[in-house]
């Protein structure tokens, strides 16, 4: 790793750089300042607008700006700059992975891109191969953190300290990506590095995730309790009368419009119903409500 004096002078040097400010905005979690010039391209003017966008968490915003992009369709023949901007690039498997959108236009750009060890990183960050041996692991570490931080190990921070710790030659790269990934992963990992004996602090971070899991599948029954028991409650309806009957087939047309309304809205509702069946019983099991706020803006 480089010396403290070395790093600061380039952070310092980076705000020079309306992109490198971006980008450092992300990983440091300040929110972006969006510029202004005549001089952007377009490509320029999505990034910053995907970035503004995953720091918000807006997905209708993310999605805006991909769709966009993902009109343009480059090949290895004829590649367009944006293709190997690693900054742009990685920015997008971050938004798309964020917001669980489909994937198939960002792993067909990572495909066509200049073979190195920052492509198989970005390849493997699509592929879910968090651990392979054959990543830049600083920017596995920095899209954890973004993503779901309760994938990183231990052993994960370990090996990837030591490899930033090993390369003293760091600032020589002429990638500004891999600079400022490495540079925010060695903060992060004496900030998130265990103490000798505190393996607590993992295995509540494993907990925490297995207990929102079991709190969701519970909920999900407790919904189709809730549905059979009003399936069970229509079937008990008292049999109508041949009055009662004459009149709904009088105005049948009226009934099934009605009928379609409330289903229509019942539909509607639903999301709505399963968000609050899943915040009351995680309430109910004593969850912090901090917590649910922040699994809430984390997805």
């Amino acid at each position: 790793m480089v010396s403290i004096e070395n790093k600061i002078t380039y952070l310092n040097r980076i705000g020079d750089s309306p992109k490198l400010s971006a980008f450092n905005q992300l990983l440091s979690g300040k929110t972006i300042a969006q510029p202004i010039s005549n001089d952007f391209s377009e490509t320029d003017e999505i990034y910053f607008g995907i970035i503004s966008a995953i720091q918000s968490n807006d997905k209708s915003a993310f999605e805006k700006h991909y769709s966009k992009k993902s009109k343009s369709n480059p090949s290895k023949e004829s590649p367009t700059p944006f293709v190997n901007d690693d900054f742009f690039v990685f920015s997008i498997i971050l938004g798309v992975t964020k917001f669980n959108l489909d994937k198939a236009w960002i792993k067909n750009i990572v495909s066509i891109r200049s073979k190195n060890p920052i492509t198989t990183t970005l390849d493997n960050l699509l592929e879910e191969n968090y651990y392979s041996t054959s990543n830049l692991q600083e920017i596995v570490l920095m899209f954890l953190q973004n993503i779901n931080s309760s994938l990183i190990t231990n052993d994960f921070l370990n090996s990837t300290f030591i490899r930033i710790n090993a390369n003293t030659a760091l600032l020589d790269s002429k990638s500004d990506f891999q600079i400022l990934c490495a540079i925010y992963a060695y903060n992060s990992i004496i900030l998130l590095k265990e103490a000798p004996d505190g393996s607590e602090i993992q295995m509540l971070k494993s907990f925490d995730s297995r207990f929102v899991k079991s709190m969701k599948i519970l909920s999900w029954i407790l919904q189709l309790v809730f549905l059979i028991v009003i399936f069970y409650l229509l079937l008990q309806l008292p049999v109508y009368s041949p009055e009662t009957i004459e009149l709904i087939d009088d105005y049948g047309y009226l009934f099934t419009v009605l009928g379609a309304l409330g289903f229509t809205f019942f539909g509607n509702q639903l999301s709505f119903i399963r968000r609050k069946t899943h915040e009351m019983t995680m309430r109910l099991f004593g969850y912090p409500r901090g917590l649910m706020r922040k699994n809430k803006e984390s997805k």
